[in-house]
């Protein structure tokens, strides 16, 4: 779960977790929250970053495996995050698809599109869902109905579009709220419970 501090400090991620695990809600899960650092480190990792997708994948996975006792299949791994974590855990999931078989996006920021000499290209992932072969990927998408942010309804919406459209399996969630770590920490529970469901 990226931005790690924030999913500690203003989501209290541990407290909901004992919740959720006391009441039966989900099974039992280990969960690493690495920190973004600063904003500079998080807006140069988090959008689409293969560098990052690839540290993830070949250098903390392996480290999470070697020191707790983890399932190695991807169907019981969740690459999770919020804003700029939401695009990131969905970009990983297509990246490495053999390491992550679920992506929590809470409020994933879709409008973004990498920078062309030509012409920008919004929405950028979208495009490379659509282009790529379908993979074992389930998804728990949200997005807030007052989030006024570079049109987040519409680019979550159409997202949505996009992966239901491929094949993929799909949770999709519309919440009255904004852009915000207090309408998340409300909804991370939803998340959690709709990708483990089954484990």
């Amino acid at each position: 779960m990226f931005d790690g501090s924030v999913y500690v400090d203003l989501v209290p991620t541990p407290t909901i977790l004992d919740n959720l695990l006391s009441a039966g809600k989900i099974p039992p899960l280990v969960v690493i929250l690495p920190d973004s650092l600063n904003e500079e480190t998080r807006n140069r990792e988090l959008p689409c970053n293969p560098e990052h997708a690839a540290y993830l994948q070949q250098e903390l996975m392996p480290w999470v495996r070697e020191h707790y006792h983890v399932s190695s299949e991807p169907s019981r791994c969740i690459v999770a995050g919020s804003s700029y974590g939401g695009l990131a855990a969905t970009y990983t999931a297509l990246q490495a698809p053999d390491a992550f078989g679920n992506v929590l996006s809470q409020s994933g920021s879709y409008w973004w599109g990498k920078k062309h000499p030509s012409e920008p290209q919004p929405e950028w992932l979208a495009r490379q869902y659509v282009i790529k072969d379908r993979q074992a990927i389930h998804f728990y998408l949200e997005v807030g109905l007052l989030e006024p942010l570079a049109d987040m309804v519409t680019t979550n919406r159409h997202m949505r579009n996009v992966l239901e459209a491929k094949g993929y399996r799909v949770d999709y969630s519309e919440f009255e709220g904004g852009h915000d770590y207090l309408c998340w920490r409300g909804t991370l529970a939803d998340g959690l419970i709709s990708l483990t469901s089954g484990w």
